[in-house]
This record gives structure tokens, sequence and C-alpha cells, in this order.
């Protein structure tokens, strides 16, 4: 009887230290779940996270709810994309907090300036965003620095590893031209050297049946095959392209919500499978 009076007083003070501890960690905002996810293998335990975004929506255009602002506020660091994607994230906060990937890669690869650059669909850039976040979360432990620093290393070896894997398969598929739907897959074929022929232009182009007409005769001067797309974007446009040019549309997630690095592995899997299928 004792026993238990004394685990029924105890109990509810551990519940309210370990409450007390998880609050007092340092909160990572970011605006994309890509982000979060880059920051959580990095941080492990010793940060909170939340992302604005939560996989499979697209972040132009998007209005932040009252409730996001407050995480934003309430963040140690914030983590953006930049380049224009999601500066609405920006309003009323402490820009000394902000970690801007654009504006902080812009100066070593030239090609990201475009407004529309997606930067974690080029895997090499990746690899230096997992460094970054690595020496952002360092100043809030610097005791931990060879820990972060370890985990950006693995995540980048595995990424090097994705990228011969992706080269070997491609090079094999003899694949040379791709369709796109939207320009947030060029990042990705440039980096193995495969031309784009991009449907919309931009996110905001309205494509016309004139568009349509350029693309399907570059396509077929090219001998592109595969048109890729988006899960949440309509599929009408591409499936009208695939079966002008006699091909096959895949639809993927651009937005990975979880580990990168799975994404990754799986946009090469079924890449690599649809160009060797339409070959």
């Amino acid at each position: 009887m004792k026993r238990l009076l004394f685990l029924l007083l105890v109990f509810p003070l551990l519940l309210v230290s370990c409450f007390k501890g998880e609050k007092g960690k340092p909160l990572v905002t970011t605006t994309l779940p890509v982000w979060k996810s880059v920051a959580y293998y990095i941080g492990g335990t010793d940060f909170r996270y939340y992302s604005i975004l939560k996989g499979g929506e697209s972040p132009h255009g998007y209005e932040p709810k009252p409730s996001d602002y407050k995480k934003l506020k309430e963040a140690s660091l914030v983590i953006i994309h930049g380049l224009g994607l999601d500066d609405w994230a920006l309003k009323g906060i402490d820009r000394k907090k902000v970690l801007d990937l654009g504006a902080l890669f812009a100066k070593k690869y030239p090609q990201i300036k475009r407004p529309d650059y997606h930067l974690w669909m080029n895997p090499v850039i990746m690899e230096d965003v997992y460094f970054e976040v690595a020496h952002r979360l360092t100043a809030f432990y610097p005791k931990r620095e060879t820990y972060y620093t370890k985990r950006a290393e693995d995540y980048a070896s595995m990424i090097e590893q994705l990228i011969g894997k992706m080269e070997g398969c491609f090079k094999e598929s003899g694949a040379k031209a791709v369709v796109v739907y939207h320009p947030v897959w060029k990042p990705f074929f440039d980096t193995f050297g495969i031309k784009v022929i991009e449907i919309a232009r931009s996110p905001e182009e309205q494509v016309t049946p004139e568009r349509i007409r350029e693309v399907v005769e570059e396509a077929k001067s090219l001998g592109a095959k595969l048109v890729v797309s988006e899960s949440f974007s309509d599929r009408k446009v591409p499936e009208l392209v695939a079966k002008e040019i006699g091909g096959r549309l895949l639809v993927l997630n651009p937005l990975p919500s979880d580990n990168y690095v799975s994404a990754l592995a799986e946009w090469g899997e079924k890449i690599c499978k649809g160009f060797k299928e339409t070959r």
C-alpha cells in the first residue's frame, strides 16, 4: 500500500519533469517537411521539430495559419527554402534566426538563382544542406559538433551511393531526354545530364494547345517517351502528352514528408524503371 501511494505521488512529478525537459529544448521550425527531416536526422532528440507544410501540398501561394506563425515566432531556428518559394514564412520573424538555404547556396551554385529552382531535387546540393544544418545545430550544443557532423557525413555518403546507382541505371536505360509537367523535376534530371522538356515552364504558366504541340514535337525529335508529373497536379495535360508521344506517365510526389534519402531512392528506382519500360 505504501509503495502504491509512493508511485501515485512520484509518477505525476516525473511526467511534469519530462514535459518541462521536452518543452525546454530548442524548437526548429521549417516551411517544408524535407527540411524537418534533415534537421531531425542530424539533431535527433536534442531538439523539437515542426514543419508548416506536412507533405503532398504545394508551397506555392500557401497562406500560413495563426498556429503556423506561432511556431515560427517560438522557434530558435527557422529553416526556409528561399528563392521566393516560401517567403510567406518571414512575416514578423527575426531574420537572425532564419537559415535561408536558397540565399546561402546561390553563392556556390549559380544555377539555383532561377526562382523556380527546388533545392531538394538536386541531390548534390542536398549533401551540402546536411552539413549546413549540422553547423547551425552545433551553435546550440557545441559539444555535439562531432556527432552532428558524423550524422551529416553518413547521410551525404548514402546520397553519394544513390547518385552512383542512378547514374548507372539511367545510362543503361539509354534515356537522353524526359518530359516533365512542372519545373520542380528539372534539378533532378539536370544532375544526371538528361535533357528536360518542361510542359509548364513556371508554376504560374497556363498550358496552351500550342505549348502542348511544341512539347510533343520536341519530345518526338529527342526520343523522349517518359512523362513525369506530380501527385498534387491535374493529370489531364501530362496524360495527353504521354499519349501523343506514345509514352508513359509516371506520377510521383516531389515533396518528401519523411526521410529524404528514402524518397530519393524511390524516385530513382521508379524513374529508372520508367525509362527502361519506354525505351
